[in-house]
């Protein structure tokens, strides 16, 4: 299959998936005195779908800075792309659970579940791709070597899933705990991606 046919839809879907989170919000039909009420009750559906939104953005970054490095595709890389977007489509389920039971333990838990699948997937295409260095160019070949593989990406991998595991174990007794590991989680990675980006880019192209 063609590497940029690929790319197109991977990116669509995640387009989608982004709209898709956005129709669980809708605006109350209440009498304007009663507004400010009605969009506080709402406020839960917001919070989630402003965390599943920047979730989804970083899965989306990721997907886009190593499918710059891939040159070509074969069939087990395609099918192993097709169950990420699987699991990157199922995101807006448990997000609406969140937004109308935002205290109960089974939407959280669904919820981190969703995000440890996607991890897994997600560390066992870059480990395939390591692993297959034909598919991918020298930049890549130089970056991930088997040993700097192991010695960079496993603990990244093993350290957002084993958070994502502790916030489901705390879902049924404090929520609380279980939406700041998620939170957590989410601005580490985002730190993470924001510097490598800022790395990778000369300081006379910084528009700031």
């Amino acid at each position: 299959m063609n590497k940029a046919r690929l790319e197109t839809f991977s990116d669509g879907v995640f387009a989608i998936v982004i709209i898709l989170l956005i129709l669980n919000i809708s605006i109350p039909d209440v009498e304007y005195k009663d507004l400010w009420i009605a969009l506080n009750n709402i406020l839960p559906k917001i919070f989630s779908y402003i965390m599943s939104f920047f979730l989804i953005g970083l899965y989306w970054i990721g997907h886009h800075l190593y499918f710059d490095k891939i040159q070509k595709i074969d069939g087990t890389f395609l099918f192993l792309n097709l169950i990420l977007l699987l699991l990157i489509s199922f995101l807006p389920f448990p997000t609406s659970l969140l937004g109308k039971y935002p205290n109960q333990p089974l939407p959280l838990v669904l919820y981190g579940c969703n995000l440890i699948l996607t991890n897994t997937i997600s560390f066992l295409m870059l480990r395939y791709v390591v692993k297959n260095p034909h598919l991918t160019n020298q930049e890549f070949q130089h970056e991930f070597t088997n040993a700097n593989f192991n010695k960079t990406q496993l603990p990244i991998f093993l350290g957002f899933n084993i958070t994502f595991i502790v916030a489901i174990l705390f879902a049924g007794f404090f929520p609380v705990v279980s939406y700041a590991l998620y939170l957590g989680a989410l601005m580490s990675g985002l730190i993470v991606y924001i510097r490598r980006m800022n790395k990778n880019v000369p300081e006379h192209q910084h528009l700031c």
